[in-house]
């Protein structure tokens, strides 16, 4: 796993031991989003899935502090080459809510993975951008950097398992 920040932007990279198209598939169906997606420490279920432009990928996170939703609602997707979303803290219906944290941040962020090949491992590069951020929502978005770092790496940690343990 590599990371960066450029300042406004989140990037993350990750090589997995698959075929882009496996690895691409993981993201395409509620089922194997329901194994791998979301934080580690709380349990994660798909509460609707549309995987197409304008589709809404929405999702509850359980964990003894409390439960929060999130959405994705799809942009951009290229089968095996790139999908775009913007993510969303979510209430129980899908509309969009104020993160659950004392810091600011945005309420959409704009997500770019660009899917590549080598010798059958795959390496996805997430960049995130805040969408229509005020400057304090930028702040707050480059502070929490490091967590979002631990975040997706420990999801896409899951992601390899799952991939490992898959015959999708």
């Amino acid at each position: 796993m590599t990371a960066q920040n450029n300042s406004r932007d989140f990037v993350i990279s990750y090589e997995f031991n698959a075929p882009k198209a496996k690895v691409f598939n993981a993201f395409s169906t509620a089922e194997a989003l329901n194994e791998w997606w979301g934080p580690v420490q709380t349990k994660n279920s798909v509460v609707s899935f549309e995987f197409k432009s304008g589709g809404i990928f929405h999702f509850k996170m359980e964990s003894p502090g409390g439960t929060n939703y999130g959405r994705f609602v799809f942009g951009k997707i290229q089968p095996y080459d790139l999908l775009e979303f913007t993510n969303s803290f979510a209430d129980e219906h899908a509309n969009v809510v104020p993160a659950p944290f004392d810091i600011s941040i945005p309420d959409r962020i704009f997500y770019r993975i660009i899917f590549t090949e080598n010798n059958g491992k795959t390496t996805i590069t997430m960049t995130g951008q805040p969408v229509d951020a005020t400057p304090e929502q930028e702040v707050g978005f480059i502070s929490i950097n490091k967590g979002m770092q631990e975040g997706f790496g420990a999801s896409f940690t899951q992601l390899a398992t799952y991939l490992d343990k898959s015959n999708a």
